[in-house]
């Protein structure tokens, strides 16, 4: 029982990392080369959670409220900065990439509410995104 609660955490510890790292990636990325980013971004997304940019961009609110509340909380928090620097560096060049941006920032909300919802912890900083985000960027 302890190996599997041991093995379980260090998955948690391996997709935090996973996710911080591409949060890294896309904060010190050119803004011109947001395509490479959103395409990375996309595969590990992809290969780690069964998402893309684009699927949750498309998906059903339900849908994907279900999807995520199967996450670790520390893995939404991430998802949801991702999304938000995805945003970001999409708007600096004036650039949709394989995703609808009005549907992603309404997705990106959705993130933050449930996190506001389900979260023991306030965050000034999900505050922030959201006012952010509510502006359309």
């Amino acid at each position: 029982m302890i190996n599997e609660k041991d093995t379980l955490l260090r998955e948690i510890q391996r997709l935090t990392l996973l996710l911080k790292t591409l949060i890294s990636k896309v904060v010190d990325i050119e803004p011109n080369d947001i395509d490479v980013a959103v395409e990375e971004t996309d595969t590990v997304l992809k290969s780690t959670f069964d998402l893309s940019l684009n699927a949750i961009s498309i998906m059903p609110n339900d849908d994907f409220k279900s999807v995520i509340k199967d996450l670790n909380e520390e893995h939404v928090e991430r998802l949801t900065e991702l999304i938000f620097e995805v945003l970001k560096k999409a708007k600096q060049m004036d650039k949709t990439t394989g995703f609808n941006t009005i549907e992603l920032i309404k997705k990106n909300i959705l993130l933050i509410n449930f996190l506001d919802e389900n979260s023991d912890t306030f965050s000034m900083e999900r505050m922030a995104m959201k006012n952010v985000l509510q502006q359309g960027l």
